[in-house]
């Protein structure tokens, strides 16, 4: 197999690399123009703005008491001083941080291959869909992201290069990722891993080099999220990770399956007995039974069948579970890569061999990879087990972190791919003129480039929650024509009070929603198409009963679609 060589950098000054300026006005303008397109804010949204402004008005204890991690709403409290408008702030500190990450991932990827191979996998990173879309969203994802994969970054260099002063930025870097999001902490589990491992058999003469790395890297960790631990312990009495789950829902399963268990389980009365019912499909007609009372049995062989039986159901309903999970993660870390990049990974994978540079990288990035995808799917499990099969935790929020480093694959794919083609092609006997261009196996490769990106552009591009225009509409609606200055509104969704400007009631059930209109506590429901037509009729009755009226709707004059937002005002 022949050997890939890469060319030789020359030290280029940091202002003076012309790919490293392209990339920032390229990934800067890709964000700014889908921010413009972002037409309603996420869910999770409102609170991230409720948190920054607890920050900005210097209340730091209710900042701090939401399940979410204050890092993103408290750099967004910092850019609200400046822009006294929420909204921008927390799209300004996202585009902000999503394009940075653009940045250090062209630096590493520089410092470990060329600049070539780092420019290409760079630029496909500027525009891939899901990179770019929570880079405008107002959400810690683009925060999150910058921390990670500089924490990556740095923790590659540390353990390779063995200075003590890269395992402290790793261990500050690590912290603001944890800050951002609790999965950030999974980085220095992985690299205090690969510091004890790499060249282990000289342990007898590099431990204590060994073990002040992984000091430096935990204590510089500490210093600067022991804050935000200890506050944790002082609200919840417990040393946690973090207030959204315990962590050994995040790293484990005990609880998993544990109500299919004792379903199953209670098939046996309280005095030890199993019904006949639950017993006699698995004795079969030739076997003979006592009775009591013709209901039940007590013989010590009906027992040891049924629990057979029992613990054969628990197993198949686990191993179902487990095989769903799998096939969910991947599948889902499949979709969210993108098929037409995953060939060019797959490309990658199998030319990183052929590469006389930092093979180790190739090792290091594979192994945070199958580290989180593992913790993600004992999540999924988990969750599964609360839930139900319909509700599965992670989601591509969860899966682009590492998504991310495996892109350096596919720009290792388009180089290859590349190579074989101008060689294949004969591209270097063209003569010169336009398809003279091709004689550099370069040009070939920006045009594999473009070519992927012309296939991703339409998803980046795509105008984000259209669909929920709706939402904003009828809230603003309200915000106008309501008498009350902040309206109580029933619904799903908290950005549904939040472009109201009023006071959202959660609606845990649709059929409990008529249930809390006779209760008085609401002025205002807010519902969605799908929502209407489950309580269709009894929206209708109390219409007619002059319990409600409809106020809005949207779209206006239309009849109703998918899209339909309904708008009923309690009449007091």
């Amino acid at each position: 197999m022949k050997t890939i060589t890469l060319e030789s950098d020359k030290e280029t000054n940091f202002i003076n690399d012309r790919y490293m300026w392209i990339l920032l006005i390229i990934s800067l303008s890709v964000r700014i123009y889908l921010s413009f397109f972002t037409y309603v804010i996420k869910n999770d949204s409102v609170a991230f703005m409720q948190n920054a402004k607890f920050f900005a008005d210097g209340d730091f204890l209710s900042g701090l008491r939401h399940d979410y991690h204050p890092l993103y709403s408290f750099l967004m409290a910092v850019m609200y001083k400046v822009i006294p408008d929420m909204e921008i702030s927390g799209t300004i500190v996202s585009v902000f941080f999503g394009t940075l990450t653009v940045i250090v991932f062209y630096l590493i990827g520089k410092s470990v291959f060329d600049r070539k191979i780092s420019f290409v996998s760079s630029v496909i990173l500027a525009f891939h869909p899901y990179a770019v879309r929570f880079s405008v969203d107002i959400i810690s994802e683009s925060t999150y992201f910058f921390f990670f994969i500089s924490a990556l970054g740095l923790g590659f260099f540390a353990i390779a290069k063995r200075k003590y002063s890269l395992f402290a930025l790793t261990g500050i870097c690590v912290a603001l990722a944890y800050l951002a999001r609790p999965e950030g902490i999974g980085i220095i589990l992985i690299v205090a891993g690969w510091i004890i491992f790499k060249d282990c058999v000289k342990i007898k003469t590099v431990w204590r080099g060994k073990l002040v790395s992984i000091l430096i890297l935990v204590i510089s960790f500490l210093v600067f999220s022991m804050p935000y631990l200890v506050y944790m312990k002082k609200d919840t009495g417990h040393w946690r990770l973090t207030k959204k789950k315990d962590l050994s829902q995040i790293v484990g399963v005990d609880a998993v399956l544990k109500s299919v268990s004792s379903k199953n389980l209670k098939k046996e009365t309280g005095d030890g007995h199993v019904r006949k019912k639950d017993v006699l499909p698995a004795l079969g007609t030739g076997a003979t039974l006592e009775s009591k009372g013709g209901n039940e049995l007590s013989t010590s062989s009906v027992r040891k069948i049924t629990k057979q039986k029992t613990h054969s159901r628990i197993d198949l309903k686990k191993l179902k579970i487990y095989v769903n999970s799998v096939l969910y993660i991947a599948e889902k870390y499949l979709t969210t890569f993108h098929l037409f990049l995953f060939v060019f990974l797959i490309i990658g994978v199998i030319n990183w061999t052929r590469i006389k540079k930092e093979r180790f990288f190739g090792l290091y990035i594979a192994s945070i990879i199958a580290v989180y995808l593992f913790l993600l799917y004992r999540l999924n499990i988990t969750h599964i087990s609360s839930y139900g099969e319909i509700y599965q935790y992670p989601s591509r929020r969860h899966l682009i972190p590492l998504v991310i480093p495996a892109i350096f694959c596919v720009g290792i794919g388009v180089y290859a791919t590349g190579s074989w083609i101008h060689e294949k092609f004969q591209f270097s006997k063209l003569r010169s003129g336009l398809r003279g261009r091709l004689r550099d196996v370069w040009m070939v490769q920006l045009v594999i480039m473009m070519i992927i990106v012309s296939v991703l552009l339409p998803k980046t591009l795509k105008s984000q929650r259209y669909d929920k225009l709706g939402i904003k509409v009828v809230g603003q609606w309200v915000k106008e024509h309501s008498h009350k200055q902040s309206p109580a509104i029933l619904s799903t969704s908290a950005r549904n009070a939040y472009y109201a400007g009023g006071k959202h009631v959660q609606m845990g059930r649709i059929n409990d929603a008529l249930g809390m209109v006779q209760a008085g506590k609401v002025d205002y429901i807010f519902m969605t198409h799908r929502e209407y037509r489950v309580i269709e009729k009894e929206l209708l009755q109390s219409v007619k009963d002059k319990k409600i009226a409809l106020a809005y709707k949207f779209p206006e004059g239309n009849s109703l679609n998918k899209r339909s937002i309904l708008l009923y005002k309690v009449l007091h």
